[in-house]
């Protein structure tokens, strides 16, 4: 190639290859700690299809985390409220489901519901919107890769751009968020011996129709012959009849099939899945011709419903298709997520099964749990970059074991198709929820277990007898200084603080706050390099505290807020559901009550200690697990 379409080497500290939810999400979050990255996006555009429609509340979390909370309810989505579980072989899907697992509720420890329904262009765009705020990050779009190579202290990366000129960018870390097809893994790592394997915990593996509709509601003026209008009802009240709110599994055993609104209500979009049965093509399936015979029945209801004789169908005229394409999928993951400086994230590292609504959130996970330990590899140049990366995958590993086992308990719902063993469950399930707290934990989900701790192994960055390991409860809280209900995280983690570990101090009242603040005297300064001991945080254990003649200007105080309190905010409770099940003690309880915690930048704690003395020899083994020395 000649030198006139070649442009000189330029240098960053991280290149992100692939601009999806991943690559974006790891893009602003490396952004918010001043660490300068590239994005390399092949596409031109955000793509129009709505492909990944649910996003449990990790996800959310991240996505508040990056500054676009105030932009989830009002663009991105809706609360999914109730996963119900309908079976039988017919195709009424308003039948009264075998179970229901209700994610409107906020009761997972995030402070935030179960799950949303989005609509992944907006979020994209919203999360493209925030990188664009930050001079850290540079999203180049239609940057096509075609090389990779590396020594010991960099990375080369050589991609065209949409003029044909062929760039190199030099950088410490390559970070491959360029999906299950992408070049990073495909062409560069697999050769290496990188490998996409089965897992373990599932060898389910089948072709889906995923088809998305926009609906039209009709109305009397419309379509002036539909036969609900002499009955009275409203167009909305057709609308939610053959629509309905709330997300449905159907365990029907010859067809195998999830549907459910998404997006705003306001745009009126509908997913519909089915299962490719075996000796069908999922193209052929996937036609028009097709998908009507499976889905229009959905749409039909007897005329007996509503005392008609004649069956009620939807108009067809109503409903405009916006995408219907197969997709194959399996439980997969990779057998190592970095080698080198190359890192894997998102779908280059791992697939799921569609059951759980784990695909995006699971990348949003590795994109939160990266960007720290890069913040920390570019502070500390010569830190052992093998040994850090190689904690962060072997711990998401174990959250995506977890996050599996709830998504392959889903599918094994929907999908089983022995009609012993689905009588069996049937009855079972209808037994068992006769006792009222088996019943609650059916409707809590995946949220039964608790919230997230990792097992301890040698070089995991956290300390497991001082509570370390567990995914940080977010709470609400009212900030003495601005006077205003807020998120725990927005205090803990507000933009204009650099550690990329924070100091939570939880007194009973502020009574108790100039006892320990005095705890902060002894920490080493070794951990001052990771920990600031100015931008500690004090979060009073008492929603009746009142800050009294505490000083305001030297650290960050509040108290704990209601659920009320919360709920009263226009900005952090609209278009959501009020905090049903908020229980403003659960970061306590999850502590065991301790008054001083160590946290990560991905909400995980790294120690909770009683006294001062054990927050002086937490610091310590901070900075010497991180082979820091003064």
């Amino acid at each position: 190639m000649s030198q006139a379409n070649q442009t000189p080497t330029e240098e960053t500290a991280v290149i992100i290859c692939g601009g999806g939810p991943t690559g974006a999400v790891l893009s602003a979050l490396l952004g918010a700690m001043k660490v300068p990255n590239i994005v390399l996006e092949r596409e031109k555009e955000i793509t129009t299809d709505p492909r990944g429609i649910a996003l449990d509340e990790d996800g959310i979390r991240v996505l508040q985390s990056i500054g676009v909370y105030d932009r989830i309810y009002t663009e991105i989505g809706s609360c999914m409220e109730k996963f119900n579980f309908v079976t039988g072989d017919g195709s009424d899907s308003r039948k009264r489901p075998l179970l229901s697992m209700d994610y409107s509720t906020t009761e997972g420890g995030t402070g935030h519901v179960g799950f949303i329904c989005h609509k992944q262009p907006a979020m994209e765009k919203a999360i493209r919107d925030q990188i664009e705020k930050t001079s850290f990050c540079d999203f180049r779009t239609e940057s096509i890769v075609t090389g990779v190579n590396e020594d010991s202290q960099h990375v080369y990366v050589e991609y065209t751009d949409a003029n044909a000129v062929t760039h190199t960018v030099k950088s410490r870390f390559l970070v491959g968020a360029d999906g299950k097809t992408g070049y990073v893994r495909k062409k560069y790592l697999e050769p290496k011996g990188i490998i996409m394997e089965k897992s373990e915990q599932s060898s389910y593996e089948e072709t889906w129709v995923a088809l998305n509709w926009q609906i039209t509601i009709p109305n009397e003026k419309s379509h002036p012959d539909f036969p609900l209008w002499r009955l009275g009802y409203t167009p909305q009240e057709v609308y939610d009849l053959f629509f309905p709110t709330f997300f449905r599994f159907l365990c029907n055993p010859e067809r195998p099939s999830v549907c459910g609104r998404f997006g705003l209500p306001s745009d009126q979009l509908w997913r519909f899945e089915f299962v490719v049965r075996k000796g069908e093509d999922g193209n052929r399936m996937a036609s028009q011709a097709e998908t009507s015979k499976i889905i229009h029945p959905y749409i039909a209801h007897p005329g007996r419903r509503y005392g008609l004789s004649q069956p009620v169908q939807f108009p067809l005229d109503c409903i405009k298709t916006l995408r219907s394409r197969p997709f194959s999928f399996v439980a997969r993951s990779c057998n190592k997520w970095s080698l080198g400086r190359v890192i894997l994230a998102g779908d280059a590292a791992h697939v799921f099964p569609p059951f759980g609504g784990q695909g995006i959130a699971s990348g949003f996970r590795d994109a939160s749990a990266l960007a720290w330990r890069l913040a920390f590899l570019h502070r500390q140049p010569g830190a052992d970059h093998e040994q850090v990366l190689t904690a962060w995958y072997t711990e998401r590993r174990q959250q995506l074991e977890r996050s599996l086992a709830a998504t392959i308990r889903n599918g094994e719902y929907v999908t089983e198709s022995d009609s012993v063993k689905v009588f069996i469950r049937e009855w079972y399930m209808w037994a068992i929820q006769l006792i009222p707290s088996c019943r609650k934990q059916i409707e809590l989900g995946a949220r039964a277990e608790g919230m997230t701790r990792y097992r301890h192994s040698e070089g995991l960055p956290f300390i497991p007898e001082m509570e370390g390991g567990v995914l940080l409860p977010q709470v609400y809280a009212y900030n003495f200084s601005t006077e205003k209900t807020c998120f725990t995280d927005d205090l803990i983690f507000s933009p204009d603080k650099t550690g990329l570990f924070q100091l939570l101090i939880l007194p009973e009242d502020v009574a108790n706050l100039d006892r320990l603040m005095s705890a902060l005297d002894g920490m080493d300064e070794t951990s001052s390099n990771l920990i600031r001991r100015e931008e500690a945080t004090i979060l009073v254990q008492s929603i009746k505290a009142s800050p009294g003649s505490v000083s305001m200007s030297k650290w960050t105080i509040a108290r704990l807020a209601t659920g009320d309190e919360f709920a009263a905010d226009p900005v952090l409770c609209g278009n959501r559901p009020r905090p049903i099940g908020y229980d403003e003690a659960r970061l306590q309880k999850e502590i065991k009550g301790k008054r001083f915690v160590i946290v990560r930048q991905d909400r995980f704690v790294f120690a909770a200690c009683d006294t001062p003395e054990e927050l002086k020899q937490a610091a310590q083994r901070l900075a010497a697990s991180f082979s820091l020395t003064p």
